[in-house]
């Protein structure tokens, strides 16, 4: 096998400049190496001057090759300008081959996982899907609070006005009236971007509005009662009493041989009377119990007057 010329090592050497395995000071280093060497063995074939720079090969893809690849190139290369002959040829091949062994493992290992590789998936999307998520149930528990809420005080309210009583229930009535109208008005405002804030706001405003009422309502029926009972008792005792005089007063007008026949049956109407007044179901009340008791007095007083007219001459 005849030893390779000093042009084909030069143009190896070229070609891995070209290829990047090693560096430009590289290549003049061991180009000036191969020449020196040329010189001293003086081979008669071979020229010594710069080689006319060869035909640049097929066009490659350019390959990056890392500093551990290139530090072997340029050791092989450094023995090849030492040793010579076909000892500095096949080092130099083997090194070539093992570069390009290299590199081809390299690229298809990095075909295989690139494209299997996945995208990450944006951590800040999730974050603000995440946050979306949370607001929707916190609004949804605060709808759902503020629901039970409204519905609680809204049954006290209930409550509170339907044990009250009928003569205090019918003087705050108006009021009452009046009081839910401007409740609705008072919380109708709009002030949030979502339905459900609105709603909430809406609620927890009737809720507030309502609790305040439902004191006012407790106050009042205290002392409203008491005036109300007070100016009812003085009417009934009133009107017991004109009961009364007129009963008399029908009385007297009857002819004597009638009273005569009718006065036992009077006196017995009387005591009757005043019994089933005083014995009348007590009220709740020492106030409501007298009035009931007049009222029921004025009740028999006309009944028996009607009853005494028709003896009237």
């Amino acid at each position: 096998m005849s030893k390779p010329s000093l042009t084909n090592e030069l143009t190896r050497l070229y070609e891995l400049l070209e290829k990047g395995a090693i560096t430009k000071e590289e290549y003049e280093e061991h180009k000036a190496l191969l020449l020196s060497q040329a010189r001293a063995t003086s081979f008669p074939n071979d020229e010594y001057s710069n080689p006319a720079q060869p035909k640049p090969a097929e066009e490659k893809p350019q390959i990056i090759i890392n500093q551990s690849t290139s530090a072997a190139a340029s050791s092989s290369a450094a023995v090849i300008a030492k040793n010579g002959g076909c000892v500095k040829t096949t080092l130099a091949a083997l090194g070539f081959l093992v570069i390009i062994a290299v590199l081809l493992q390299t690229c298809s290992g990095n075909e295989k996982t690139t494209p299997n590789t996945p995208a990450p998936e944006p951590a800040q999307n999730i974050a603000n899907t995440d946050n979306q998520k949370t607001a929707q149930e916190n609004i949804q528990a605060l709808l759902q609070s503020a629901l039970q809420e409204n519905t609680a005080a809204n049954n006290e309210i209930n409550t509170v006005w339907t044990d009250m009583d009928a003569d205090v229930r019918n003087y705050l009535k108006p009021q009452q009236l009046t009081w839910n109208h401007e409740k609705k008005k008072q919380c109708q405002a709009n002030e949030y971007s979502t339905p459900e804030q609105n709603q909430i706001a809406y609620l927890n405003c009737e809720t507030n509005i309502t609790r305040t009422r439902i004191l006012e309502l407790q106050a009042q029926k205290n002392q409203i009662y008491t005036e109300i009972k007070e100016a009812q008792l003085q009417k009934v005792k009133q009107e017991a009493k004109d009961s009364l005089e007129t009963l008399h007063t029908t009385w007297d007008t009857i002819p004597e041989p009638i009273k005569d026949q009718l006065n036992s049956n009077f006196k017995n109407w009387t005591e009757s009377a005043n019994k089933e007044c005083n014995t009348a179901q007590p009220a709740d009340t020492q106030v409501q119990t007298d009035i009931n008791r007049h009222t029921c007095i004025t009740k028999l007083a006309k009944a028996k007057i009607k009853e005494l007219q028709g003896y009237k001459i």
